[in-house]
Order: C-alpha cells, then sequence, then structure tokens
C-alpha cells in the first residue's frame, strides 16, 4: 500500500517491515543495513514510535474540538444572557448615570479580550443596578429567565475564562503533537526510501523479498476520479448533510470522510471522521459542530483497493448563530 496520507503510514510501514524482515532472511547472516548502521530492529522501534505520535496527535487533536466546543457552547450561552440583561436593563432603568454604561454586545467572532469585556462590563453594571435597587425603586435584584441571577453570570464568566485558557492550551498541544508526528513521519519515509534503493542493490533477481518489494506512491494511472460534493447544515437534524453523486472509480474500495477545524483544508492536519459504503451517495455529520458559529471542512475520498484515493475538493459548513 503506497503513502497517499496520514492514514497510510500503519499499513505502509508494516509492509516494509515485513519485506525488510524477509530480506534479512535472504542475506543472512549479514542482513541489509541503511545509512549510520541502520536495522530493521531500528525500523520496527521507528514505526512503533510513529503510530504512538500519530495516536497522540488524533488525541490532541479531538481534546483541542472538545475544549473549543465548550467554550464557544458558553459562549452562546451568554451572549443570550447579554441580550436579556440588556433588555432587563432598558425595561427597569430609566437613570442615566447607569443607562450611559449599557455596552454593546460584543461579536461572537471577537477575539478574547474583545469578547469577554463588553460581558464583564455588563456584570458590573448588573452588580451595580442591584446594589443601587432602592434609589432606582427596583422592588428586587434584576434577575433573568429561569432564575438567572448576577452571580450566576459573573461565575459564567470565570468559567468562559477558563475555557478559553484550556482550548488555547489544546491547541497549542495539538500544534505541538502535530509537528512532532510529521518529523517522525518525513524520517521514516526517507527510511523507507533508503530500504527500496538497498533492496533493489543487494537483494538477487529472484529474490521473494525483492518480488513483493512494497511501494512509497501509488502506480501512475491509479487514481480515482474525484467526487462532486455539495453541503449544507440542515438544522432540523443538527447536521451538515453532504451529497455526492456514485463512484465510477476502479477497484473501489470505500469511501472515508476526512475533516478539518475551521474554513482551511490542510491534508497534514485532516482527521477522519467515518468510513462509507461503497456505493454512499450520502453522509450526515455533527463532526466539529458541536456549538454555534463552528465552521468545518469535509472532503469525502474515493479509495482504491490499489491504495490510492482522492479526495478533491474540501466542502465548507458553517453552523449557523442561534
Amino acid at each position: 500500500m503506497p503513502i497517499t496520507g496520514i492514514g497510510s503510514y500503519d499499513a505502509t510501514t508494516g509492509e516494509f517491515n515485513v519485506n525488510w524482515e524477509q530480506a534479512n532472511l535472504e542475506l543472512a547472516p549479514a542482513g541489509l543495513l541503511l545509512a549510520g548502521d541502520y536495522t530493521q530492529a531500528s525500523f520496527e522501534t521507528d514505526r512503533t514510535q510513529l503510530l504512538a505520535l500519530i495516536a497522540a496527535a488524533t488525541e490532541a487533536a479531538a481534546d483541542a474540538r472538545d475544549t473549543a466546543t465548550a467554550r464557544d457552547v458558553l459562549k452562546s450561552a451568554l451572549l443570550a444572557r447579554g441580550k436579556q440583561l440588556r433588555g432587563a436593563i432598558l425595561s427597569k432603568v430609566v437613570d442615566n448615570s447607569y443607562l450611559k454604561d449599557l455596552v454593546a454586545l460584543p461579536n461572537f467572532t471577537d477575539t478574547q479580550s474583545k469578547f469577554i469585556d463588553p460581558l464583564n462590563a455588563l456584570e458590573r453594571l448588573w452588580a451595580k443596578i442591584n446594589a443601587a435597587g432602592a434609589a432606582l425603586q427596583l422592588s428586587a435584584d434584576i434577575t433573568l429567565q429561569g432564575d438567572y441571577t448576577q452571580a450566576m453570570f459573573a461565575a459564567d464568566l470565570t468559567q468562559l475564562g477558563a475555557d478559553y485558557y484550556a482550548a488555547n492550551q489544546a491547541e497549542e498541544n495539538t500544534g505541538f503533537a502535530r509537528t512532532t508526528r510529521n518529523n517522525a513521519m518525513a524520517a521514516i519515509y526517507e527510511r523507507m526510501k533508503q530500504y527500496r534503493a538497498g533492496a533493489t542493490s543487494a537483494l538477487p533477481k529472484n529474490s521473494p523479498a525483492l518480488a513483493n518489494l512494497p511501494r512509497l506512491t501509488p502506480a501512475a494511472g491509479t487514481t480515482p476520479p474525484a467526487l462532486v460534493i455539495e453541503g449544507v447544515w440542515d438544522n432540523a437534524i443538527g447536521k451538515a448533510v453532504f451529497t455526492f453523486p456514485a463512484s465510477m472509480a476502479k477497484n473501489l474500495a470505500k469511501l472515508q470522510a476526512r475533516g478539518c477545524t475551521g474554513t482551511t483544508y490542510r491534508g497534514e492536519n485532516e482527521e477522519f471522521i467515518a468510513d462509507l459504503l461503497p456505493d454512499a451517495t450520502r453522509f450526515e455529520t455533527d463532526w466539529g459542530l458541536g456549538a454555534p458559529g463552528a465552521k468545518i471542512c469535509v472532503k469525502i475520498y474515493v479509495m482504491t483497493t490499489t491504495g490510492n484515493e482522492n479526495g478533491g475538493k474540501a466542502v465548507k459548513i458553517v453552523r449557523p448563530m442561534v
């Protein structure tokens, strides 16, 4: 199986490892060595480490999605509370010395400080109005729907700060994990190139190992045609819906959905979402769309039994704000 993406490293390095073991038997007792006395055992160790790094990067990305979703769900809730609060203040307070401090709500996409600062200002105003309730002729403290109080608003703002920190830290961890994984993939890819060159040079023409030497790149002319995909957010089911024609690829094995969070699709950042049947023409998912305002890019890969694949163009989905 050739290298076509992150997901192919497991199978491909496994094929190279088995082939190298066979080559060592044929070239016993010396076996096949690469530059720097690099052995099959060294390759096997590096492969084990690489698979662990791939898994770690996947886990880090999932954690980053989860923490970002928690943050954004709370952001959306606080914006709704802020709207309610502005309405409550405007309906109950007429003293301009208080109303002059009634700031506008932030935009959901504002940076952290620009988002939190106006909400903090509203919380301080809420507390100030409650403290001056008698002077303002208020019969009770201002509360919002569901008996939501100023203290609850303050606590949620504190939690939002913690959620921002967790999301930022998770994003940094993901970047580090991906860079470490990418470096390991590049290193082992070079070793597989060296191995192919060494095996071709050292093994005899009738060698079983040489006859079954794994490929690193797909054979020419085996790339399947890409699918033309359309995607929309379906509010009724709370998922993104993708539709596409049935694949006409030869040697079709399956379809596979992969995605990136945000509005830019980068192959080194793509993540597995789901395997689809070869004859699938529709796919639904809420992956990466756990909060209003979330954005993802998705590709539906056509994958063949010859180890080639084609994801075509990515489709962007934006979950609307409530």
